[in-house]
C-alpha cells in the first residue's frame, strides 16, 4: 500500500511540477487529450483514482481525508460519465478557456503541496 502512495505523491508532484512550469504546453496538451477522447471514457480516469485512494487510505496517517478524497474522485466520475445539463463540460470549458495562466500555476502549487502532504502522511 505505501508504494502506491509513494506513486501518488510524486505522480502528483511531477504532473504539478509541469504544470508551474510549462503552463501554456501542459494545459494545451491536456485540452487536446479532452477534445479527442470522449467524456464517457474520461470518466474512467477519476474512478480509477478514486478506487486508488480508497485502497490505499490504509497505509496513511489521515485515512478518512484519503478515502473522503476518493469518494469525491468517484462522484466526479459519476457526473463526468452521465454529464447533468453539460455541467461537466462547462466545468472543462471554464477550466480551458477562462483561467488565466496565474489560475493554472496557482493549481499546480495546490498539486504540489498535496503530493508533498501525500509522502508525509504515510505510516
Amino acid at each position: 500500500m505505501k508504494a502506491i502512495v509513494y506513486i501518488l505523491g510524486f505522480g502528483h508532484i511531477a504532473i504539478s511540477s509541469c504544470l508551474i512550469l510549462y503552463t501554456k504546453e501542459t494545459v494545451e496538451a491536456i485540452r487536446v487529450f479532452y477534445r479527442k477522447t470522449p467524456l464517457q471514457y474520461l470518466s474512467a480516469i477519476p474512478a480509477l483514482f478514486g478506487f486508488i485512494f480508497l485502497i490505499a487510505a490504509s497505509a496513511t496517517i489521515h485515512t478518512g481525508l484519503l478515502r473522503l478524497i476518493g469518494v469525491f474522485a468517484l462522484c466526479e466520475a459519476v457526473v463526468a460519465f452521465t454529464d447533468p445539463q453539460k455541467i461537466y463540460s462547462r466545468m472543462l470549458t471554464w477550466y480551458f478557456e477562462k483561467v488565466s495562466d496565474q489560475g493554472q500555476r496557482l493549481f499546480g502549487i495546490i498539486g504540489v503541496i498535496f503530493g508533498v502532504a501525500l509522502l508525509g502522511w504515510i505510516k
